[in-house]
C-alpha cells in the first residue's frame, strides 16, 4: 500500500461512472489512494473532461448512456496512446475483453471490487505512469545535453568562421599589399617625371595632363580596391538580393592582381539577369576561398605559367542557380573527396593550410540551403559545383 500511495498520490485519476451510488462506493476506496481525482458521469463528459484536464490514469465503466467506456477509451488512446486506462464491469463476456486488448486498455476490473485484485491492478497502472515519468525525465535531460552540445558546436562554428575570416583577413592584406605596390610606384613615378621636367625647365601642357591622368588612374583604383576591402571585412548579416554579375566584378576587384602576380588567368561567363537572396559578404567569402584555393592547389602543382586556368560558369535551371569553379589543377585525389570539406582537413600542410577554407565554404552554403560538391574534370582539373536558390 505504501508503495503504491507513493505514486498514487501525484497522479490525476479521471474516473468515469454513470450510476450515482456506485460512484459514491467506489470513490470512497479510490480516495484512499488518489489526491487529485476528476470525475464524469458518462463517455462523453469523460472524453470532455481528458481533453480539458492533463489526466494520468483513466477508471471508467463500460455500459453508459452518450458514450459507452470502450467507446470513450478508444477515443483517449487516438489522442494518448500511452494513458493507462482501466475498465469496471459487471460482465465478463469474451468480445468485450476482446475489445478491450485491441483498444488497449491496460487493466479489467470486475463488478463488485475485488480489493486485492484492484490493488493489484492499480500498482501495475502506477508502475507505468512512474516509467512514463522516469522516461520523460530522462529524455528531458537527453534535450538539455543535445541542446548544450547544439550550443557548444554553434560556439566552435562561430570560433572558426572567425578564425577563417582572420586567416583570409592576412591574405588579403597581402594581397592588398601587392595591389597597392604598383599604383604607388606609377604615382610616384609621374610625380618624378613631373619634378624632372619642372628642373629644366620644360613642362608641356600635354606632358602635364598625361601624367596627371595616369596619376587619376592609379588613385581611382586605390579607393575602389579599398571601397571593396572595407565593404568585405565590415559585420553585416543581412540577406540581400544579390546579382551575380556584379558581385563577380566586385571579387575580381579583390583578386585580380593577386591572380596577375602568379600568371592566373580568370574567366567569369555569368548572364547580366541571374540573381539570389544571400548574404554578400559570405558569398564572397565562399568564392574568394575557391579561387584561392584554386590557385594554391595550381602553385603547389607547380603547374605550367601558360596553363594556370580558373574558369567560373553560371547556369539557371529551374528555380536554382549552379555556379561551377573549375581549375586547370591536378584534381582532387579520389581517397579525399570525402573529407575534403571537414573541419581541419586541408591537403596543403607543408605550405601552412589551415584546412578551414573548404569548410567555411560547406557551412556557408548550408547556411544558405545550398548544395556544394567536387568532382575532377576530363582534363584532371577541380570542378566545384554550387546550387543555391534563386
Amino acid at each position: 500500500m505504501e508503495n503504491i500511495e507513493k505514486y498514487t498520490k501525484k497522479i490525476k485519476l479521471l474516473y468515469v461512472e454513470d450510476d450515482l451510488e456506485t460512484r459514491k462506493t467506489t470513490l470512497f476506496v479510490l480516495e484512499e489512494f488518489f489526491d487529485n481525482i476528476v470525475v464524469a458521469v458518462d463517455g462523453e463528459d469523460g472524453l470532455n473532461k481528458f481533453r480539458e484536464n492533463e489526466i494520468d490514469v483513466i477508471i471508467t465503466d463500460i455500459n453508459m448512456p452518450n458514450m459507452d467506456g470502450l467507446s470513450m477509451a478508444e477515443e483517449i488512446k487516438k489522442i494518448d496512446r500511452e494513458v493507462p486506462v482501466l475498465i469496471f464491469s459487471a460482465h465478463n463476456e469474451s468480445d468485450v475483453l476482446l475489445k478491450s486488448i485491441k483498444i488497449g486498455v491496460d487493466g479489467y476490473l470486475l463488478k463488485p471490487i475485488n480489493f486485492e485484485q484492484f490493488t493489484e491492478t492499480v500498482k501495475k497502472c502506477t508502475e507505468i505512469f512512474h516509467l512514463r515519468e522516469e522516461n520523460q525525465s530522462y529524455k528531458d535531460s537527453l534535450e538539455q545535453r543535445v541542446q548544450e552540445q547544439v550550443h557548444e558546436l554553434r560556439q566552435k562554428d562561430k570560433l572558426l568562421a572567425k578564425q577563417s575570416k582572420m586567416a583570409a583577413m592576412g591574405e588579403m592584406m597581402d594581397v592588398i599589399a601587392h595591389q597597392w605596390m604598383q599604383p604607388l610606384n606609377v604615382i610616384t613615378t609621374q610625380s618624378s617625371v613631373l619634378k624632372l621636367f619642372a628642373k629644366d625647365g620644360v613642362i608641356e601642357s600635354e606632358r602635364v595632363e598625361k601624367c596627371t591622368l595616369k596619376v587619376k588612374e592609379q588613385v581611382t583604383h586605390l579607393v575602389d580596391t579599398l571601397n571593396e576591402f572595407r565593404k568585405f571585412y565590415r559585420p553585416n548579416q543581412n540577406i540581400v538580393t544579390l546579382n551575380l554579375k556584379l558581385l563577380f566584378d566586385s571579387i575580381v576587384v579583390l583578386v585580380k592582381d593577386d591572380l596577375h602576380k602568379h600568371s592566373v588567368k580568370l574567366s567569369i561567363v555569368c548572364d547580366d539577369n541571374l540573381s539570389i537572396e544571400a548574404n554578400e559578404n559570405d558569398i564572397k567569402h565562399l568564392f574568394i576561398n575557391l579561387i584561392n584555393n584554386a590557385k594554391d592547389e595550381m602553385l603547389q602543382s607547380e603547374i605550367d605559367y601558360d596553363n594556370r586556368n580558373i574558369f567560373i560558369r553560371c547556369t539557371s535551371i529551374q528555380d536554382h542557380i549552379t555556379i561551377e569553379v573549375e581549375d586547370s589543377g591536378k584534381g582532387v585525389p579520389d581517397a579525399v573527396k570525402d573529407k575534403i570539406f571537414r573541419v581541419n582537413f586541408t591537403t596543403k600542410e607543408s605550405s601552412g593550410g589551415t584546412g578551414m577554407g573548404l569548410y567555411m565554404c560547406k557551412q556557408i552554403v548550408d547556411k544558405h540551403n545550398g548544395d556544394i560538391s567536387v568532382s575532377n574534370t576530363k582534363d584532371g582539373g577541380a570542378l566545384f559545383s554550387i546550387k543555391l536558390k534563386k
